[in-house]
């Protein structure tokens, strides 16, 4: 699996690579990725997943910004306080759970996925896979349910953090569990990091 900068995996725990909370430098050739399609209008009938709503960062006068940073986009490098939160966020969740900073650039920086319908059929597909080595790893007959909500990383390609719901399939009333799997879709190959129960925080 490629190496990340920004994270250390060590077995079932990540820790963030720098506990420096020093500006992170603008990585070279490295620009943030353009904008996702708008998703389409829901449904009368359709009811949003309260666990799928994407918080967002509260910028304010005291992020001391650099303004000569800010690109075309109106996006600038991380500040110290901004960087905090967010190590603070990577640390708690290990990924999983991490607010939206539209206006910050980080390189490898873990980012929400913000049109998951967009995403929806690769997502659910790589989730599959890792629910397969679950299931065979544990002796389990789990099955997959619904997305619940994503990030992604830059990492020679792309790891994904993926939230969803599974059931079991030989229990006709059995309860819906939350798991989570961390995938790495890499250039030429995929690999399923990890996939677990949801990290009660």
């Amino acid at each position: 699996m490629a190496s990340c900068t920004s994270l250390v995996w060590d077995k079932s725990k990540f820790e963030n690579a720098s506990s420096s909370s020093a500006k992170k430098q603008r990585c070279e050739d490295f620009s943030p990725p353009p904008p996702p399609p708008p998703p389409p209008p829901p449904s009368l009938s359709e009811k949003t997943d309260p666990r799928s709503i994407i918080k967002v960062y509260n910028y304010d006068s005291d992020d001391e910004i650099n303004y000569e940073d800010v690109d075309e986009f109106g996006v600038h490098e991380m500040t110290d306080k901004e960087d905090k939160e967010y190590s603070r966020q990577i640390k708690e969740s290990e990924g999983f759970d991490v607010m939206d900073f539209p206006k910050s650039f980080s390189c490898g920086k873990i980012m929400p996925i913000i049109n998951l319908n967009y995403h929806a059929n690769h997502l659910k597909s790589l989730s599959e896979l890792a629910l397969k080595e679950y299931n065979e790893k544990k002796k389990t007959k789990l099955e997959f349910v619904k997305l619940v909500k994503a990030n992604l990383e830059p990492c020679e390609g792309f790891q994904y953090y993926i939230t969803f719901d599974v059931k079991d399939a030989d229990a006709v009333d059995g309860p819906i569990l939350t798991f989570q799997a961390l995938v790495w879709d890499g250039i030429d190959e995929i690999e399923v990091v990890l996939c677990m129960l949801e990290i009660s925080n």
